[in-house]
C-alpha cells in the first residue's frame, strides 16, 4: 500500500473543492461517516471520511461546512465508491443527493465471496487482507463534541485509510474466481435496500406481532406508521422513540380510537394533541376502503416442507464450504422456505430470490432445482476422517 499523508481536516469550501478534485483524479475512493442517530429523527452527520491510496481527508460539517458539493459529486461520479458495511453511510448520501452513488463496492460483502466470514468486522478484515492493525479506542465517543482530539481524528481516518488497498486485493481475488460481478451485484442490492427502509411496507414487515392481524388491522398499522413518521419529524425524534412498535401494533389490534384508552397504555408518553392524531389515524383507516393488498399471515411449514428446508440448508452449507463462499450470503431461512414452497404449493406467495436474483440463481438456483426435482443424488461421503455431502447428476 502506498503510504498516505496524515489526514487533512477539511472545514472550508475551498478545501472541500480540493478534496473533491483529488477524489475525482483517482480510480476509486473510500467513504465513511460518523453520525449520531439515537436521539433525532434523521442522523446528525458529525464527520465524513474519504480516502484514496495516496490521500485521506476528514470533513467536519459541524464546523459549518456545507457538504452539498460532496453529495453531488458522489451521486454523479462513475468511480468506485468503497465502503465497509456501508449501507447506512450510503443512505446518508442518497438522502442528501436524492440518489445512490452508481458504483458502490462493499468490502464486507466482497469478503464473503473469497472465503472470509460474512459479516466481518473492519479490524479483522484489515488484519487478514493487508496486515493492518486498527485500534478501536473511540467506539463510544460522542462525535458531536468539539474540539476533536488527535486520537479521534486518527480513529476516524482509520475507518477509510486501508479500504482502497483492501479493495484492490479483494478485487484481484474476485476477478480470478469469476465472482467480481457477484460481489458488485450484491453490494448494490444491500445498499439499495438501505434507501427503501422509509416505505411503510418495509417497516410493516419488520414489525413483530403483525402475523395474526387482519387486512383491516394491517391497514390501521399502515396509517399509524405514517402518522408516527410525521410526529417523529415534527419532534425531531426517532420514530420508535415517539411510539414503540409493540404499542403501535396493540393500538391497531384493538382499533383504539379513544384518546384516553390510548394514553392509558403503559409506555405512551405523548401529549394530548399527538394522541388525538393517532386516534384519528386509526379511525380513518378503520372506515376507509382497504386499498393495499397485504400478504396473508405466515402459516406453519408442513412436515415435508420442514424436511426439505433442512435438506436445502445442508446442500447450501456444503456448497458454501466447498466453494469458499460465506453461507450467510447465500440465503436466509425465509428465502429457503419461500423456495421450497414454490415446489410444494401450487401458488407460492412470492417468487423465490434463489431463482430470480442474478448471482444466486447462477450459484445455487440450478443446484437446488436439481436436488428438489430428483434429477441428482445426494449422498454422504466419508474421506480422510471427515464427512461431506456429494451431489452428483446421473450421466
Amino acid at each position: 500500500m502506498t503510504k498516505t499523508k496524515p489526514p487533512a481536516i477539511v472545514t472550508t469550501e475551498s478545501a472541500l473543492a480540493e478534496t473533491c478534485a483529488q477524489l475525482a483524479a483517482a480510480d476509486a475512493f473510500a467513504f465513511d461517516t460518523e453520525f449520531v442517530g439515537e436521539d433525532s429523527y434523521e442522523p446528525e452527520i458529525c464527520l465524513v471520511q474519504v480516502a484514496t491510496e495516496r490521500f485521506c481527508a476528514v470533513l467536519d460539517p459541524l464546523a459549518g461546512l456545507d457538504l452539498s458539493p460532496l453529495w453531488r459529486f458522489m451521486a454523479d461520479t462513475s468511480q468506485r465508491v468503497i465502503v465497509h458495511a456501508g449501507a447506512e453511510d450510503v443512505a446518508v448520501c442518497a438522502r442528501h443527493a436524492g440518489k445512490l452513488p452508481k458504483n458502490v463496492f462493499d468490502l464486507q460483502v466482497a469478503a464473503g465471496f473469497v472465503g472470509l466470514d460474512y459479516p466481518i468486522s473492519l479490524s479483522r478484515l484489515a488484519k487478514a487482507v493487508v496486515g493492518a492493525v486498527l485500534h478501536k479506542s473511540q467506539t463510544l465517543t460522542d462525535w458531536r463534541r468539539r474540539p476533536l482530539t488527535q486520537e479521534q481524528i486518527r480513529y476516524a481516518a482509520g475507518d477509510v485509510l486501508h479500504l482502497p488497498a483492501i479493495c484492490r486485493s479483494l478485487t484481484e481475488r474476485l476477478a480470478e474466481s469469476g465472482r467480481l460481478e457477484w460481489a458488485e451485484e450484491e453490494s448494490g442490492r444491500v445498499c439499495a435496500q438501505a434507501t427503501a427502509t422509509g416505505e411503510n411496507g418495509q417497516k410493516l414487515r419488520r414489525l413483530r406481532g403483525t402475523g395474526g392481524l387482519s387486512s383491516r388491522q394491517l391497514a390501521i398499522v399502515d396509517a399509524l406508521l405514517e402518522e408516527r413518521e410525521k410526529l417523529a419529524a415534527q419532534y425531531n425524534r426517532p420514530p420508535r422513540a415517539v411510539l414503540r412498535d409493540h404499542l403501535l401494533v396493540e393500538i391497531a389490534r384493538h382499533g383504539l380510537t379513544d384518546v384516553q384508552k390510548i394514553k392509558a397504555l403503559r409506555g405512551v408518553n405523548l401529549n394530548a394533541a399527538a394522541v388525538r392524531r393517532l386516534a384519528e389515524a386509526v379511525s380513518g383507516a378503520g372506515e376507509a376502503p382497504i386499498g393495499r393488498k397485504h400478504p396473508p399471515p405466515p402459516d406453519e411449514d408442513a412436515p415435508e416442507e420442514q424436511l426439505l428446508v433442512a435438506l436445502a440448508t445442508a446442500v447450501l452449507r456444503s456448497y458454501a464450504g466447498r466453494e469458499g463462499i460465506a453461507y450467510s450470503l447465500l440465503a436466509a431461512k425465509s428465502d429457503l422456505r419461500t423456495f421450497i414452497r414454490s415446489y410444494t404449493r401450487s401458488r407460492a406467495a412470492e417468487h423465490p430470490i434463489l431463482l430470480k436474483t442474478g448471482w444466486r440463481k447462477a450459484a445455487v438456483g440450478g443446484l437446488l432445482d436439481r436436488v428438489l426435482s430428483g434429477s441428482c443424488r445426494v449422498r454422504v461421503i466419508h474421506e480422510d476422517g471427515t464427512y461431506r455431502l456429494d451431489i452428483e447428476t446421473p450421466g
